[in-house]
Order: C-alpha cells, then structure tokens, then sequence
C-alpha cells in the first residue's frame, strides 16, 4: 500500500514543492461527440468558482482529447464565419461579374443557400431517426465542409444555366430562351449530378461516423441542387422576370422594354 501511496504521489502531485496536481476527469460519452465537448466547456467556466478560496488564483490547465478537440472547434468556428462570409462575396462578386444582374445574382446565391439549409436539416433528421437517443448532433465538420463544396458545385452548374438562357434569350426572345436553355442543358447538369452524388456517397462505405453523416449530406445537396434548384426554382424566377410579373424586380432585371417583350406567356 505505501508503494501504491508513493506511486499516486508521484503521478498525481508534482515533485517541486509539490504545488502542481493533476486530476484525471473521464467523460462518460465519446470525447470527441458534442455531449462531452459540452460538459468539458461547462466544467471548464465554472470549474474556478467551485474551488476553495485559498486556490482560486490557481491557474488551471486542461489537456486531453476533449480538449483539444472542443479547442480546433472553437478555432473552426471563428474561421467558419470568414470562410463563409468570403465565399459568399467572392461568389456573388464572380455571378455580378458574368451576369451583370445584381438582382438573379442575388436570388441564385439565395438558392444555394437554400440548398445548404434544407441538406443540413434533412441529414440532421436522417441521423437522428437512426438512433434518437444516441445522436448528439452532425459532427462538427459537416457544415463547414458542406457549405464550401455545394457553393463551388451550385454556382458552377447556375453560371452554366444562366449563360445558356442568355445565349437562348437573344434568339428565342426572355421566356422561351429560358425554356430552350433549359432542354438543351438539362441532360448534362442531370448527368454530372449524379455522377457527383454517386461519388460523394462513396464517403459513407467507411466506418466513421462523421463522414457517414458528410457523405450523405453532400450526395443530398448535389442531388437538391441537381433535381429541385437548376430545373424549377431558376427557371421559375426567370420566367417570372421575363414576364414583368415581379413588377420593379423584372424591369431592374432588364425586361419590360420595347426589345424584350416575351415571345410566349
């Protein structure tokens, strides 16, 4: 027993006038799922005010796979936002840049947008159905990858639509442009879709449960992006510009004028 004694006094109490200690905390959960970060957190903020009066200027060091991990997250989503923000405006200055429509180069980053929401909630319920009681929430990597890929990948296919219906448009007049743009480019978009979603899914064969979860979710956006985005809801604001029925918003998009009456309703 003393050799037991003399052995913890070692690990745990520092040999320099023994004023440093350590203290072993073992989460009950993953240390790398969202409970745990958050108990760590937790007990981290409130840790000095527990503590007697004579140790309170104590200074506390944590160290260990929680906390390291609740640090990058907290690191990522500092960066998350300036990634985000960054390529958002870079997006929208390149559309504005092709386009010249601030107004379509609005709505098209609004569907992208809408496109990240929608997988994120869709992939958030997938996984919650598979085990209500043991999911803590998509791995924290999940947004900000999915954010940056659906971006890239939703804004190439918008600018390879909208130059097509601009090409289309000055032979086939505002509204059947569209619809020509349409046809002619829907196989295509249709066809590297789901090459992308295929090959995006391949992420979910492995064993780890944060790529599951991102492999779904990019499969998921690239097929909304695919299937839902690029042949309705673009074609569909289009129409409704070329067709002055969204009032001052189709003529700041260039139509209602002598040159641009559409030639079918």
């Amino acid at each position: 027993r003393q050799a037991q004694k003399l052995h913890a006094r070692q690990y745990f109490v520092s040999p320099s006038n023994h004023s440093i200690t350590r203290v072993n905390l073992i989460p009950k959960n993953d240390p790398f799922a969202r409970s745990s970060i958050s108990e760590y957190r937790m007990l981290r903020d409130r840790i000095r005010s527990e503590l007697p009066d004579g140790l309170r200027e104590s200074r506390i060091w944590f160290v260990g796979n929680t906390a390291e991990i609740s640090d990058l997250k907290a690191v990522t989503d500092g960066d998350q936002v300036r990634i985000d923000a960054y390529v958002m405006l870079g997006v929208y200055v390149i559309l504005w840049m092709l386009l010249k429509r601030p107004g379509i180069c609005a709505y098209l980053m609004f569907t992208v947008l809408y496109s990240y929401f929608a997988t994120l909630g869709f992939t958030y319920a997938v996984f919650w159905a598979m085990d209500p009681e043991g999911f803590t929430g998509l791995d924290w990597k999940v947004p900000m990858f999915l954010f940056t890929i659906l971006i890239a990948v939703g804004e190439d296919y918008n600018i390879f639509l909208m130059a097509r219906i601009e090409e289309e448009q000055k032979i086939h007049g505002p509204v059947k442009g569209i619809t020509v743009a349409l046809e002619r480019t829907g196989s295509i978009i249709s066809s590297c879709g789901v090459i992308m979603a295929g090959t995006f899914s391949s992420l979910m064969a492995g064993s780890l449960v944060g790529m599951d979860q991102l492999g779904l979710a990019l499969a998921t956006g690239v097929v909304l992006d695919t299937f839902v985005i690029r042949p309705i809801m673009v074609p569909a604001f289009m129409v409704l510009l070329a067709t002055m029925r969204l009032g001052i918003l189709s003529r700041l998009a260039g139509y209602g004028k002598k040159d641009s009456v559409p030639h079918a309703a």
